[in-house]
């Protein structure tokens, strides 16, 4: 099997018109490093990019790290929009989605992008078949990559990726047959702990692929028990669209900590992305060991007005404010994060 990790650039300098030369941005030049992390240990053979600046760069710390050199692919380079700078980028988007032969004076259909690039990869893939090879790739190239092999693959879809920098998409090849792609968005990076809660230096682990940690190492998850200065207690309700414990109450916000961040970082920010709660200092209560993670579990007391709750997509639908009886009160299927209840008052 050939397996090629296609990684769109990270944030461009959009105040760059020309295509050829638009460098990455600071953030994007920081971020970069997400794709370095996960292909680390993806046993990459070969490393190809598009020409344009923004893709090389984005593989440039990977190689260099690596010690590979990035030959760049003229036909893996982004659609041509035409002979001026798009201000409605949206409306000129969904047209060319809607009519695969739309384009502008001087510009590419998506047809003719997606005709280029597959011709590409079809040379990688026979030169080399059974390795695995990375690809500097750009948002419209690789979608109407993924639309050659799974047409229900629309413009639906490249919206949910237009602001999504890196992106990373796995395909694995039989000969030159597609048998299987896997969307994984912009990947998450985290640090690495050993059993004595020490942080391993130069090791990075990606979530989803808990499978391949090595032995003994975890990543810290951030739990934040939050009261209010009135003695209630702050629930989230789970999105049903998650795949673990969907419509449950959850007596914490938290998550995991970004690869850089303390275990205080991770949590403050989860906290905030969680319940758009801002605080400044949290209560440290206890941690441990379950699975592949050390838990870090915090208290945070805050004053904060209790009708100003905001929810995440895709995390939380509902939140309530309960009394400690009420949460103790609560069985193992209705809540989550029950090992919370011995901290409650």
């Amino acid at each position: 099997m050939t397996k090629v990790y296609f990684v769109r650039h990270a944030e461009p300098n959009y105040e760059n018109h020309d295509d050829l030369l638009r460098e990455l941005t600071p953030k994007g030049m920081q971020e970069r490093k997400i794709a370095t992390d996960f292909l680390s240990n993806k046993k990459i053979d070969a490393v190809f990019s598009s020409p344009y600046k923004r893709a090389v760069q984005t593989l440039e710390d990977f190689a260099d790290k690596s010690g590979f050199k990035i030959e760049t692919i003229d036909d893996f380079h982004e659609r041509k929009v035409g002979t001026e700078w798009i201000e409605n980028f949206h409306d000129f988007s969904k047209n060319q989605w809607t009519d695969f032969d739309y384009k502008l004076a001087g510009g590419e259909s998506l047809r003719e992008v997606q005709s280029r690039n597959i011709a590409a990869l079809k040379e990688v893939l026979h030169k080399y078949e059974g390795k695995n090879i990375a690809i500097g790739s750009h948002g419209t190239a690789l979608s109407t990559i993924i639309n050659y092999y799974d047409k229900s693959y629309g413009y639906a879809d490249f919206e949910k990726i237009r602001s999504v920098m890196p992106w990373i998409v796995a395909f694995e090849f039989d000969g030159e047959k597609c048998v299987s792609i896997k969307n994984l968005g912009k990947p998450e990076i985290w640090d690495a702990y050993d059993a004595d809660y020490k942080k391993i230096e130069d090791v990075a682990l990606v979530r989803g692929e808990d499978d391949m940690f090595p032995e003994g190492m975890y990543h810290l998850v951030c739990e934040i028990l939050v009261r209010h200065v009135d003695g209630t207690y702050l629930l989230m309700k789970r999105d049903p669209t998650k795949p673990l414990y969907p419509n449950m109450w959850e007596a914490t916000a938290g998550g995991s900590a970004l690869k850089g961040e303390t275990d205080i970082e991770g949590a403050l920010r989860e906290l905030r992305e969680e319940t758009g709660i801002v605080a400044d200092k949290l209560e440290f209560l206890d941690k441990s060991i379950g699975g592949h993670c050390w838990h870090v579990r915090f208290l945070c007391v805050t004053d904060c007005d209790k009708n100003s709750i905001k929810l995440q997509e895709g995390e939380t639908c509902d939140f309530k404010w309960v009394t400690g009886a009420e949460v103790l009160a609560m069985t193992e299927n209705e809540l989550v994060g029950w090992q919370m209840k011995k901290h409650i008052k």
